[in-house]
């Protein structure tokens, strides 16, 4: 497969997306020419291996076939990372006449894989220890509210938790020693995410006429996911960790899709123009399972489950297994004899003395459905190509409108017994919502339809045969669902209701006496509680040029721009508080034990913010000889700012003034830092070198180089950039490939093999967990 980054006004042209572009997916495809069939296979430094399969057949003028299928197995660089993945993809493609050409294409992939998602961000944790290292010490297992703490017992409030970031983990091995562990693997020992997805299509080009192309479209994707989430997190005491069995979670989908792109060339008044017309429409159903809360945990195949001192509860404490395989005197001691109880072998694991728990031993059961949808999405767009002045200039516009639409839930709420018709809130007596396991004031207010635009305009002119500038400007959209509260109407009825109770027929809210669940719903919809959320959009700016040499030696392009992001749907945590809105985390409203008391009945939102991004990008590509080229990328972003946040009150206005101090601080890191995961400067450049003489004739060189200033894990005080805080991203990376072709029994076999971050450089490309250390991938491709 390859992948390409479309930059800029993507969504005229895939739909709903981002500012950025969207990433652009495409396998190969059969070919009706000799390509010679490859056999790849890796290795590399973690004792992985990979095979890879590429084999085309012009089996006529009028058939080919393709067929590409990879085999992995790979370990990572931490214990318990893995990476096991199959996929394979044939297709077909016919061409029955000139005009006509049909690829049929299947692609079947599962991969299962285990990650490192943490590292040593403790960076007080010998005063985490001094302090509160003693086993039941008010913050043994919290190190944010020992650091909470201190800002209070310092009174230096912007004090942030994580400095340093290190490789690893540190804990006391079996001598008593504390040691460092680069290969710690924070990701517990059993959690996975895995992925099984089958595509099918079919693809029909056509071209009827001189001045009409086509192509249709049909697509069908039925994917799952699942995962078992956990991760191993340390306490005071530099000995004991928390292997967290978090939860488990998954979704399956299936997808049918059918698009229809026409094409019409024609000349008009000296200018060349192409009119793109094209319709899309995706129906899906996809079901959301959520982890079953009764069997969180169940302790059954874990030692010491048939023990009386490690499991007193019996049958009980594991939630009705009997455990009966497990020998009743296989039990876990820790590193003083003493017998672990079940649940102790995960929540106080001891890494330096006791074999790594496996969290999949505890969490065997599947999921319980949550939630089920069907939506239909359905696109229209225009795209408008004119070439003008002797083809120097080029001028592109485009418009896509595109339209979501929901009819109720489709629940599956257990197979094959009871499956929820999306209808059923229109008779409850059939269909009880006790039974049928939905919300009836939900289902019903879950049919609507929606609707976003998306525009882009640009143009590109030659001034010389060696420079061309152009420009563009685009609006882009996101879908975003919901109510400004989080509210279905008629779902906080009994909340109401639950008040006027308590309140013996009235209570007091916001200034109003509320006598009625009618006044309540009129006074919540005059908030703007029951509207719906606007959709998310962007503008995108970009002028640039794109210039070469005479003998295309050097071909360079540089561009300046713009990116904004609006309407980006948030909570509204001030709004959400008890002070904003009385109905939540009440204790007065309600009687104890009564619906709505001390709860967040309503979850506001708002779309109220704008984040921008501004910066310069320049490319050169150099070709000073037939066997040397370098490539070379950089981008300087002087603007990744929030400019305003509806949630947030910006220093100096009068809302921030009224702030409590830990509030101003907060402000002021949210909107003087950068925004997270964008660095100010990037650059990347790529040298090859092939020998063209002598005895090394034919094999290549090569040296990359990857450089990023620093950049923002968090916007929070925990993580203060403008204090302290750690960052990832200031690294400067080497990667080095080589490569050399020769033969063996007449085939032809070319060998390469990279080594990646050369240096063995600890850095980190995002967020709070390293990047790889030095590796290789070391590839055989025999050709034939």
């Amino acid at each position: 497969e390859r992948v390409e980054i479309v930059k800029g006004p993507a969504s005229v042209f895939f739909g709903q997306g981002y500012p950025g572009g969207v990433i652009n997916y495409i396998t190969k495809r059969p070919q009706f020419s000799k390509i010679p069939t490859t056999f790849s296979y890796q290795i590399n430094s973690n004792s992985g291996q990979k095979l890879v399969v590429d084999h085309n057949a012009m089996l006529s003028k009028k058939a080919a076939f393709r067929i590409v299928g990879a085999w992995e197995d790979t370990q990572g660089e931490r214990r318990f990372e893995y990476r096991k993945n199959v996929n394979i993809t044939p297709s077909l493609t016919l061409r029955p006449t000139d005009k006509l050409t049909i690829t049929l294409e299947l692609e079947y992939l599962k991969e299962r894989f285990n990650q490192n998602d943490y590292d040593w961000i403790f960076s007080d944790w010998a005063g985490w220890k001094a302090a509160h290292g003693t086993v039941g010490s008010s913050r043994y297992t919290n190190y944010a509210a020992y650091i909470a703490d201190k800002r209070t017992s310092t009174g230096n409030l912007s004090m942030p938790a994580y400095t340093t970031i290190e490789r690893g983990a540190y804990y006391t091995d079996a001598s008593g020693n504390v040691i460092k562990d680069d290969g710690f693997n924070y990701t517990s020992r059993g959690a996975y995410t895995e992925n099984e997805v089958e595509t099918f299509s079919v693809q029909a080009d056509f071209a009827p006429f001189e001045w009409l192309d086509g192509r249709y479209v049909y697509t069908n994707d039925n994917s799952r996911y699942d995962s078992v989430e956990g991760l191993t997190t340390p306490y005071a005491d530099a000995m004991h960790w928390n292997v967290n069995a978090g939860s488990t979670a998954g979704y399956y989908r299936i997808t049918e899709t059918h698009q229809l792109d026409l094409i019409f060339k024609f000349d008009l008044f000296g200018i060349s123009n192409k009119l793109l017309a094209g319709y899309q429409r995706s129906d899906y159903i996809q079901q959301y399972n959520s982890n079953d809360p009764l069997f969180t945990r169940w302790y059954g195949h874990v030692p010491g489950v048939t023990n009386a001192i490690a499991n007193p509860g019996g049958a009980a404490a594991i939630l009705g297994g009997s455990g009966g395989q497990v020998p009743v005197n296989q039990v876990i001691r820790d590193r003083n004899g003493n017998i672990k109880t079940i649940s102790q072998v995960y929540s106080n694991f001891d890494p330096g003395f006791e074999e790594y728990p496996d969290i999949s031993v505890v969490l065997p059961v599947d999921r319980v459905l949550l939630d089920a949808y069907k939506p239909l999405i359905s696109g229209a767009y225009l795209n408008w190509q004119a070439s003008l002045l002797d083809n120097r200039l080029d001028v592109i516009a485009g418009y896509r409108r595109e339209w979501r639409q929901e009819e109720g839930q489709f629940l599956i709420t257990n197979f094959p017994w009871y499956i929820t018709p999306p209808t059923a809130w229109e008779d409850t007596v059939t269909y009880p919502e006790n039974v049928w396991s939905y919300s009836k004031n939900y289902s019903k207010t879950n049919w609507y339809k929606q609707h976003g635009d998306s525009w882009m305009g640009g143009a590109s002119f030659a001034l010389t045969k060696e420079i061309n500038l152009y420009a563009s400007i685009s609006k882009t959209f996101k879908f975003n669902t919901g109510t400004k509260s989080g509210i279905w109407p008629g779902d906080e009825v009994q909340v109401y209701q639950s008040a006027l109770n308590h309140g013996g027929g009235s209570y007091q809210y916001l200034g109003q006496t509320i006598t009625s669940t009618a006044q309540a719903i009129a006074s919540q919809a005059a908030r703007g509680a029951y509207d719906n959320v606007d959709n998310e959009s962007g503008m995108n700016w970009e002028v640039g040029a794109k210039m070469s040499t005479e003998d295309n030696k050097i071909v360079g392009t540089v561009s300046f721009f713009r990116a904004e992001r609006t309407n980006q749907r948030l909570d509204d945590g001030a709004k959400q508080s008890n002070a904003e809105e009385p109905y939540n985390y009440s204790t007065t409203l309600f009687t104890p034990g009564t619906i709505g008391y001390n709860t967040r009945n309503f979850r506001w939102r708002t779309t109220e913010l704008k984040n921008r991004i501004e910066g310069a990008e320049a490319e050169v590509i150099w070709t000073p000889m037939r066997n040397y080229q370098a490539v070379i990328n950089g981008s300087w972003l002087w603007t990744a700012k929030t400019v305003y946040d509806k949630t947030r009150f910006a220093p100096g206005t009068a809302g921030y003034n009224n702030y409590s101090a830990a509030a101003k601080i907060a402000a002021d890191i949210y909107y003087n830092a950068r925004i997270e995961n964008v660095p100010e400067y990037r650059l990347n450049m790529f040298h090859k070198y092939t020998f063209t003489d002598g005895p090394a004739r034919g094999a290549s060189i090569g040296l990359g180089i990857r450089y990023s200033s620093e950049t923002v894990i968090s916007r929070s005080v925990d993580w203060n950039p403008l204090n302290g805080g750690a960052q990832s991203g200031d690294y400067l990376v080497f990667d080095v490939t080589a490569s050399y072709p020769w033969e063996l029994l007449g085939y032809k076999i070319k060998s390469s093999i990279g080594i990646y971050n050369a240096t063995d450089e600890d850095y980190m490309e995002g967020r709070n967990v390293f990047s790889p250390a030095r590796n290789w991938l070391f590839t055989n491709t025999v050709t034939f």
